[in-house]
């Protein structure tokens, strides 16, 4: 998208998905797509930088028959790690499908010897319940409490699979995330999640096994010797043959002509179609705004869509429903939208709109009956991901502060002129994207770049994602918290309308591809935490965490790549303006491929929930599931 000061408009484009491919040290990484919502127990449970930056080489030059095979490719333990996951995929079709499961068909995947811990949590109290929602854990078992032998591991499977029987939508799904090569033995650890929605409700079992495997020779799969079980939980829901959360586009959309001709197409379809290449890396990634724009006390939507494809204003009916007002409205741009904001910029009482293009910011004014008329196009570089706003300077009209993610002139993802794969690029540190940007509202649709002069110029090239504001050290003006993709992450702290970036005294760097944060004070006391979305990667964690993968880069540098992949972030604050990662401890860090997110008390329970959206693009072969 190029920069205009005319918007075109036209009634027709599409609704793409979410798709964003990354090279994690010489592997493509994906993921499980979903929604993951995390319930807050009424319990309480920074990284350094690096002397020596690692420079990610340039690709190799090898043959894809020889990528495709890890044992060619230098990594047996990468394939074992897949003979262990079809193994484990065909243990759970037999939990799925207990006509089948014998000793005599366990003898496919394990030794006449196994031993095993309890597969469930029984008899455990729940640590969480209410009207709709029970949840039952525990965190580890006895070392002495095993069973052994096919006959006890067939009943153990029937009774993890039993109160599914009958149900509909059944899953089981293994995601190894690390393998370890013994002398005769190898040992993978990995998360398993069995799920369906049966007469009684939604059921969901998740808990990490440590599993063990013997190879007989090399042509025959590996065969479980022992499985130990930690960090058992499992979800009821009360809703009697429902989930939590019903679908419901097609009755809220299905009335308008925008539903069949874009918002059903799928990614590959516009793909296929779409002129503008430049950036398709990023097709699939507009945003969404929710705001009242007529006055009717009814939120009303906002939907971007890429270069070429109309944006889309859907006003809210009596009855919930949607109708297409785009082109009424005056704001069904043609341009290639990133992000959008209903809010009322000039103090009128109504919503206005601004929009994130390739290039600036459009503003259009609400005329106060739910039309807009254009106002301005503020420009910024051109690679806009995202937008916020907040009264920075305490004098009550509201400032806008984008994020950017490629520098300008940049050839898309796979240029070595952008630095994203040449061997200038610094995964863990990088300062090589294009500069956010912060406007000043100076009232009438007058806004002013004051990026340099309050202080948000500095590590402003961090390939950001999204960014958020809050008051976390509570003395009455806006800190600004952005999530960068490649490198650390910034805190703005705000001082009087000038800013500096304490993210590393505050320890909330959180170097791990950031892709969305949102505050909320989850444990009630007071202080707002802070919850940062990044990418977990099995791939990721079995790679980096094997001696021969990057054998000459220091401790601390693998320490970091290592992180990459952990997953998201939780931190707490601790009231004195630092802060203490729980993520794990909290039971938020696998979120899996996490993109959005934000903090919602889901159930009305007084207590502030976490919702993440995540998942990637799934072709045809749904391998990367």
């Amino acid at each position: 998208m190029k920069s205009s000061s005319k918007l075109q408009k036209r009634s027709s484009g599409s609704r793409t998905r979410n798709w964003k491919p990354w090279i994690f040290a010489g592997i493509t990484l994906v993921a499980i797509g979903g929604i993951f919502l995390y319930l807050r127990d009424d319990s309480d449970s920074a990284l350094g930088s690096s002397d020596k930056p690692y420079l990610v080489p340039a690709p190799l030059e090898t043959p894809m028959d020889l990528l495709d095979d890890p044992k060619a490719d230098g990594w047996p333990t990468e394939a074992l790690a897949e003979e262990a996951k079809q193994q484990l995929k065909g243990l759970g079709k037999l939990i799925l499908n207990p006509e089948k499961l014998t000793p005599e068909s366990l003898g496919e995947f394990a030794t006449d010897d196994i031993s095993f811990h309890a597969l469930e949590a029984r008899n455990a109290e729940p640590v969480f319940s209410d009207s709709s929602l029970q949840v039952v854990r525990i965190d580890d078992q006895p070392a002495g409490a095993k069973q052994k032998g096919l006959s006890k591991l067939e009943s153990a499977l029937r009774n993890l699979g039993n109160p599914l029987q009958g149900g509909s939508d059944l899953r089981f799904a293994p995601k190894v995330f690390r393998v370890q090569m013994d002398e005769g033995s190898f040992t993978t650890q990995q998360y398993i999640a069995l799920s369906g929605i049966t007469e009684d409700g939604v059921i969901e079992k998740h808990a990490t096994w440590r599993t063990r495997w013997i190879k007989k020779d090399d042509e025959s799969p590996p065969l479980l010797t022992s499985i130990e079980v930690s960090k058992i939980e499992q979800v009821n829901t009360n809703s009697s043959g429902r989930t939590l959360f019903s679908d419901c586009t097609r009755s809220v959309l299905g009335s308008t002509d925008s539903f069949e001709s874009q918002i059903s197409r799928g990614y590959g379809h516009w793909l296929r179609r779409t002129q503008d290449t430049q950036y398709f890396f990023w097709l699939g990634n507009p945003g969404v705004a929710l705001g009242d724009v007529d006055g009717d006390g009814l939120d009303d939507l906002y939907l971007c869509q890429e270069d070429g494809l109309p944006n889309l204003l859907y006003v809210q009916n009596t009855d919930g429903t949607l109708r297409d007002l785009s082109q009424e409205a005056g704001v069904n741009w043609l341009e290639g939208s990133r992000s959008a904001l209903l809010i009322d910029l000039d103090n009128d009482g109504d919503q206005d709109l601004a929009v994130a293009i390739m290039g600036g910011i459009v503003l259009a004014s609400n005329q106060g009956n739910g039309t807009f008329e254009y106002q301005t196009l503020l420009p910024t570089a051109d690679d806009l991901m995202s937008m916020s706003a907040a009264d920075y300077n305490d004098d009550g009209l509201l400032d806008l502060y984008v994020c950017t993610y490629y520098q300008n002139g940049s050839d898309g993802p796979q240029s070595r002129s952008s630095g994203v794969v040449g061997g200038d690029f610094v995964y863990h540190d990088s300062n090589s994207g294009g500069p956010n940007s912060l406007f000043k509202n100076e009232g009438s649709f007058k806004f002013r770049d004051v990026t340099k002069e309050s202080g948000l110029d500095q590590n402003n090239l961090r390939w950001s994602l999204a960014a958020s504001w809050e008051d976390y050290d509570d003395d009455g003006d806006q800190d600004l918290y952005v999530a960068n993709d490649f490198g650390r992450n910034n805190l703005y702290r705000n001082d009087g309308g000038k800013f500096i970036d304490v993210a590393a005294q505050s320890g909330v760097e959180d170097s791990a591809s950031g892709m969305a944060v949102t505050w909320g004070d989850y444990n009630r006391d007071g202080n707002m935490d802070v919850y940062v979305s990044n990418m977990f990667s099995a791939a990721g964690n079995r790679i980096t965490f094997q001696e021969q993968f990057k054998p000459d880069a220091s401790p601390e540098v693998r320490k970091r790549l290592q992180r990459f992949a952990r997953g998201s972030t939780l931190m707490k604050a601790s009231g004195s303006g630092s802060f203490d990662d729980i993520s794990e401890a909290a039971g938020v860090a696998m979120a899996r491929w996490a993109w959005g997110t934000s903090f919602a008390d889901l159930n009305n329970d007084g207590w502030q929930d976490i919702v993440v959206a995540n998942g990637n693009i799934t072709g045809e072969d749904p391998g990367d599931l």
